[in-house]
C-alpha cells in the first residue's frame, strides 16, 4: 500500500517549485532514498475546496510519497520538516490525502 503526503499550500506554483528544489538539495539524505517529492502543481477548484475545508487558501500543492517503508524518517517528522521548509501558516499536510497531520 502506498503513502503519500499531499500538501496544500498558500504559495505560487513557481515560488513554491523553487522552494521545493532548495529542500530537495539540502536533503539529500533524505530525498530520494527515504522520501520521493513530487512537483508543484496549481489547483483545480476540486483541491482548492479541500484545502479551504481544513482552513487554508491555496494556490498550489504537492505530494511526497514514502520510499522507504521502515519509515525511518516518520510522516509526521517529514510534515514538521515540511512546515518548517515553507512556514507552518503557508502549508497544511494530509496523509493519504485525507488525514491531517
Amino acid at each position: 500500500m502506498a503513502i503519500d503526503m499531499t500538501c496544500f499550500t498558500t504559495l505560487p506554483t513557481l515560488e513554491l517549485q523553487c522552494k521545493l528544489n532548495f529542500f530537495q538539495e539540502k536533503n539529500p539524505e533524505i530525498f530520494p532514498v527515504h522520501y520521493l517529492l513530487y512537483k508543484a502543481c496549481p489547483l483545480d477548484r476540486f483541491d482548492k475546496d479541500i484545502s479551504m475545508e481544513y482552513g487554508l487558501n491555496a494556490e498550489s500543492s504537492f505530494m511526497i510519497a514514502v520510499n522507504n517503508k521502515a519509515l525511518d524518517i516518520s510522516t509526521d517528522e517529514m510534515a514538521n520538516m515540511i512546515r518548517n521548509e515553507l512556514g507552518k501558516e503557508n502549508v497544511i499536510v494530509l496523509l493519504n490525502g485525507e488525514d491531517l497531520i
